[in-house]
């Protein structure tokens, strides 16, 4: 039925000369046609979803400190050893907290375990949640177990002063990975 009335619409711009008109009808046209196909891609009853908000990135301070609160002098051999096996992902899951980002961070969970609900901007009322929180410190540093690393980690808003403290652990699986249990 539309294309009863479009092609005779169509036909006439193009005759009377009005090219500038006839773009904008396709330019219309094809910006329909590529909703109409993400809606006929979804799943039945949904809608396509809205593009996911960019979480905030560290700046380049921001990731000094968080790589120099990761190197820490540590008096115990053990604790050293397994921060040097667990350090690459506790770097990259505290960076991702740091910057309100949870949903990246499940790869990097231990099984059974979930602490993706626990960031610490929610505890941070008066800072800009478009930029990331730092990490000001790493401290407490405890073997828990041969294979159970735990800390706290000191994260810091930049623009209002707010800290939060967070005890977090890693345990190193039997594949010799280290995943978050908190």
């Amino acid at each position: 039925m539309p294309s009863r009335i479009l092609v005779p619409l169509i036909a006439a711009l193009g005759l009377a000369g009005c090219a500038t008109t006839l773009q904008d009808v396709n330019q219309g046209l094809s910006g329909l046609n590529n909703t109409l196909a993400a809606v006929s891609r979804a799943p039945s009853g949904t809608l396509p979803s809205r593009p996911v908000p960019i979480a905030p990135q560290m700046s380049a301070e921001q990731q000094a400190s968080l790589l120099q609160a990761l190197q820490g002098q540590q008096g115990d051999k053990r604790i050293a050893s397994s921060l040097r096996e667990a350090s690459p992902t506790i770097k990259t899951v505290l960076e991702k907290r740091a910057c309100n980002s949870s949903a990246s961070t499940a790869v990097y969970t231990a099984p059974g375990r979930d602490f993706a609900s626990l960031l610490p901007m929610s505890y941070t009322p008066y800072h800009n949640k478009a930029a990331c929180l730092s990490v000001a410190r790493i401290h407490g540093w405890k073997m828990q177990a041969l294979n159970a690393l735990s800390f706290e980690v000191v994260y810091l808003a930049d623009d209002s002063g707010e800290t939060i403290k967070m005890d977090h652990e890693v345990v190193k699986q039997p594949d010799g990975a280290w995943l978050f249990s908190r």
